[in-house]
C-alpha cells in the first residue's frame, strides 16, 4: 500500500519508543487529501487523476519514466497507463535543510548515518520501507546547541507497507535514476528490499564525492567527460545497469569511481567508508562465493546454471543492513571530534 499520510501515523506510533532515531524521520502533524468540488452542486471528491481525467483515465498511456526508448521495438517500454495520483497535503516536523548546505564529508557521514538507523527501524519496527533513498530526500539539521548535526528522512510517497501480504515491487522503477539499485532498474522478479536501499545510501555517497554538495565544487566539464559514474544516468536502462554492476564488482573497479572524488578536506575518510559499504554489502566476508560480487556468473560445479549474486543476496537481508549500519556508526562516532571541531 501506497499512502505517504497512512505510512507516517504508522511511523509514529512504532517508532515513538526509539530514542535513537528520535528527529530522524518527519513526526505528522496534519494531513490528507484534498478533494473539489466538480460542479456548485456536487459532492466533494477526491483530487485524483482518475476524478480529473473521468472515462478517459483508462485509455491515456505516458512515456515509461526512466526510459530511454527512442529506439525500442518494444511498446512496452514506450508507453505505459496513466498512474494513480492523489493529491494530498502533509505538515510534519522537525524542518531540515538540503545536503547543499553541508560543507563538510563527515557532517554527511552522520547525516547518512541517522537516515539509515531510522530506515532500518522503519523496516524491522514498522514493516516500512522506504525505496527512494537519494539525495533530495535526505535533510539534516543543526543539533540545539549547534554543535552537530542530524539527518532527516523524508518524502514517503514511493514508500510500502511490508505488513500487507504477498507486496510486490511495482513495475515503475520507483526511485531517482542515478541512485536506483540494480535490482530496481531491472524490474526483475526479485522483491525489493532494504539492500535496494543501502545501495541507492551508496550510490548516494559516491555521487555527492565526486560532484560535491553544491555546483560549486562541480568538476570541470572536462573531468566530467572522463567520469565513470555519469554513465548511471545516461544512455538505455540496460547500460545504466552493466556499468553499475561492473563498478560494484570488485574493489579494482569501484577503485575507478572513488579515486575520482573531489578534492576536499577529509574526502579520504568518505573514500574509505564507501568502499567499506561496497565491501559489506557486495563481498561481504561472512558470506560464501555465490553471494559476492554484481556480474552473474556460470556456477562452477553445475556450468549449466547462472549465479546472480545481486539476487542470491535478498535472502540476507537483515544481516547485511545490519553489517552495514555497523560500519556507517563507526565512521560516524570515530570522526564526531573532528565534525564538531569545524563548528
Amino acid at each position: 500500500m501506497r499512502d505517504e499520510a497512512r505510512h507516517l501515523h504508522k511511523i509514529r506510533e512504532r517508532l515513538r519508543k526509539f530514542e535513537d532515531v528520535k528527529g530522524c524521520y518527519p513526526t505528522i502533524i496534519a494531513g490528507g487529501r484534498i478533494k473539489f468540488n466538480q460542479s456548485d452542486d456536487s459532492e466533494a471528491v477526491d483530487d485524483t487523476t482518475a476524478s480529473i481525467l473521468g472515462d478517459l483515465f483508462n485509455d491515456v498511456t505516458v512515456p515509461l519514466k526512466n526510459s530511454s526508448s527512442e529506439n525500442s521495438s518494444n511498446k512496452s517500454e514506450c508507453s505505459n497507463l496513466a498512474p494513480f495520483r492523489v493529491h494530498k497535503r502533509i505538515a510534519t516536523t522537525p524542518v531540515g535543510k538540503p545536503l547543499r548546505h553541508l560543507d563538510c564529508p563527515l557532517k554527511l557521514i552522520k547525516v547518512m548515518a541517522d537516515v539509515m538507523r531510522v530506515h532500518g527501524r522503519m523496516r524491522w519496527d514498522a514493516d516500512i520501507l522506504h525505496r527512494d533513498i537519494s539525495t533530495n530526500n535526505v535533510l539534516f539539521y543543526e543539533t540545539k546547541d549547534g554543535q552537530d548535526v542530524c539527518g532527516l528522512l523524508i518524502d514517503f510517497d514511493h514508500a510500502i507497507d511490508c505488513s500487507v501480504s504477498n507486496y510486490r515491487p511495482h513495475m515503475d522503477r520507483s526511485g531517482t535514476l542515478p541512485f536506483m539499485s540494480i535490482n530496481n532498474l531491472e524490474t526483475n522478479v526479485e522483491l525489493i528490499t532494504g539492500l535496494d536501499d543501502w545501495e541507492s545510501a551508496l550510490y548516494m555517497l559516491c555521487w555527492i564525492g565526486t560532484y560535491g554538495f553544491n555546483a560549486n565544487l562541480a568538476p570541470s566539464k572536462e573531468v566530467y567527460g572522463k567520469l565513470k559514474i555519469r554513465k548511471w544516468c545516461e544512455g538505455l536502462l540496460d547500460d545504466i545497469v552493466d556499468s553499475k554492476r561492473q563498478s560494484m564488482d570488485n574493489a579494482t573497479s569501484f577503485y575507478q569511481l572513488t579515486k575520482a572524488f573531489l578534492p576536499y578536506a577529509h574526502v579520504t575518510t568518505l573514500q574509505d567508508l564507501t568502499e567499506e559499504l561496497r565491501t559489506a554489502l557486495f563481498e561481504n566476508p561472512n558470506l560464501g562465493p555465490e553471494f559476492h560480487g554484481a556480474l552473474s556468473r556460470r556456477d562452477k560445479q553445475d556450468k549449466r546454471k547462472e549465479i546472480d549474486p545481486v539476487a542470491n543476496r535478498k535472502n540476507m537481508e537483515r544481516e547485511l543492513m545490519t553489517s552495514l549500519q555497523e560500519v556507517l556508526d563507526r565512521y560516524a562516532n570515530e570522526t564526531k571530534a573532528l565534525r564538531i571541531s569545524k563548528n
